[in-house]
Formats: structure tokens, C-alpha cells, sequence
């Protein structure tokens, strides 16, 4: 008997891409509240005058502006169902022909 059954390959593949998925999202976040830190240069967590410029404003629409934080959770469950179900297509083929 196998233990990777093409059903508990595509619950893992469908679990561990939601995983994956997810956390590049975080990244991402994290990366652009870094970036925009960058410019706090007394680190109050507010910015004065001379702390601003084009360059922290870009910074600052990618932070605020960033929905994907928020919807990841919600819009990447089709995806992951959909990788998973893709993989238990191809086990599902990949056994029948093997017998």
C-alpha cells in the first residue's frame, strides 16, 4: 500500500502551496514596511518635513495601497484547490497507467 495516495498528495500539495503562497504575501508586506522605514529617520514613527521626499511617498502608497495582505487568506484558496487538483489529476493518470 502507498502511502502517498494521489488524494493525500493533492491535500498536501493544495495545503503547502496555500502555505507558500501566503507567506511571499507577508514578505512582500514586510519588505515594503521596511522600505518605508528607511525614511523615518528619527524613527518616531511619524514623518516631519525633512523626512519627506518622492521617493518616501512611493514608499508609503505601496504600504497603504497593498490590499493583497488583506485578501491573500481569501484569494488563494481557489489557487491552491486548483494546484491540488491538478496534482491529483496527474497521480490519478500516473497510477492507472502504471497498472
Amino acid at each position: 500500500m502507498k502511502f502517498f495516495t494521489p488524494l493525500k498528495t493533492a491535500v498536501l500539495i493544495t495545503i503547502l502551496s496555500y502555505l507558500i503562497l501566503n507567506s511571499i504575501v507577508i514578505f512582500n508586506g514586510n519588505r515594503y514596511k521596511k522600505e518605508l522605514s528607511k525614511f523615518d529617520l528619527n524613527q518616531d514613527g511619524f514623518f516631519t518635513e525633512n523626512e519627506m521626499s518622492e521617493q518616501q511617498q512611493k514608499a508609503m502608497e505601496k504600504v497603504t495601497h497593498d490590499t493583497s495582505k488583506t485578501f491573500a487568506p481569501f484569494t488563494l484558496i481557489p489557487v491552491a484547490v486548483l494546484l491540488g487538483y491538478i496534482t491529483y489529476n496527474v497521480q490519478k493518470k500516473r497510477t492507472k497507467n502504471s497498472i
